[in-house]
């Protein structure tokens, strides 16, 4: 929130580091040399771009000198170190995103994403998990105010699709008991980073959870990435597990009210089938799945809204 591709490297340099790990120059540094002229015989590049660009990666602390060459640094770690999500860091979601805007001009002439290769998937989902786990502990504790403050009474919580858990744990050292409803597939992935805590992981789909059981559920960055139709049904869903006088929080940007709202349009439209929606559409939503007293507020220093509704209590 927002974690899509957030690094500290300006366009620039994000294009260089791209360009180097498809190339195979990347590769070929961290796994096989250190040597710019045996990298860039191994990559494919020339020589003059293996030094150019080996000097501007040693310059952004991705590698440092050494005798022979040169070696990868901690900074670099995150593209190589991908089975602990807590170990990517955000540049490996950032590359990725660069590679999807890339793409984006074949992507707007296309109804659904171009289908990727599984492995490719799996290796994106990690990066984008790995970004979630890195967004910084003030934002954090800012979007689970905005959670908390629609049912402060709530004991029992339902985070959806919060991959590694960041807001569901800061959540649950509040003291609910909070649950994460996750895909099988981020599931088997975030399992060990939530084992021994307080958060309980549920993987399956949100219908099938029982009806009435939480108090307050919420969704981060999850509406902009989903279709208008899609969305409607998981509102449905919502009200029918959201339990009498329980709220629900999405946390968006909103289309009318977010200064990042373009760079999200940009994203969604490069690699899924959402668009950043308005207040009024996403209220409407809420409305139509019979929740009511809809209310929009800014997430402290973020570029995002909190928007919560309530379901009648019986």
């Amino acid at each position: 929130m927002p974690t899509t591709g957030d690094s500290d490297l300006e366009t620039a340099e994000l294009a260089l580091l791209w360009a180097a790990r498809e190339t195979g120059l990347l590769e070929a540094l961290l796994r096989e040399t250190g040597s710019p002229n045996e990298a860039a015989a191994v990559s494919g590049v020339t020589e003059r771009a293996a030094r150019v660009t080996i000097d501007a990666l040693v310059d952004l602390g991705f590698f440092e000198r050494v005798e022979d060459g040169v070696e990868p640094t901690n900074r670099v770690l995150g593209l190589l170190a991908t089975r602990d999500v807590r170990s990517i860091g955000q540049v490996p979601s950032a590359l990725d995103q660069f590679d999807a805007f890339a793409a984006l001009p074949t992507a707007m002439r296309r109804d659904n994403p171009e289908r990727q290769p599984r492995s490719r998937t799996v290796q994106r989902t990690r990066h984008q998990l790995g970004a979630s786990e890195a967004v910084d502990d003030a934002t954090v504790r800012a979007t689970v105010d905005a959670i908390h403050a629609a049912n402060p009474d709530a004991e029992r919580v339902l985070a959806l699709a919060d991959g590694p858990g960041r807001h569901a744990r800061e959540l649950a050292d509040r003291g609910p008991a909070v649950t994460l409803l996750e895909g099988s597939a981020v599931g088997d992935v975030v399992e060990p980073l939530l084992a021994g805590g307080d958060v309980s992981l549920q993987t399956g789909c949100l219908p099938d959870l029982e009806s009435g059981s939480h108090d307050l559920i919420f969704l981060v960055d999850g509406l902009w990435q989903s279709a208008a139709g899609e969305n409607r049904f998981t509102l449905r869903a919502v009200e029918r597990v959201l339990a009498p006088g329980g709220a629900f929080v999405a946390v968006e940007p909103l289309r009318d009210h977010s200064d990042t709202a373009a760079a999200v349009a940009a994203t969604a439209l490069a690699t899924g089938r959402g668009e950043p929606y308005t207040e009024a559409t996403v209220a409407g939503w809420c409305v139509a799945a019979g929740l009511d007293d809809v209310s929009t507020s800014d997430v402290r220093d973020t570029p995002y809204q909190a928007v919560a509704a309530e379901r009648h209590a019986d």
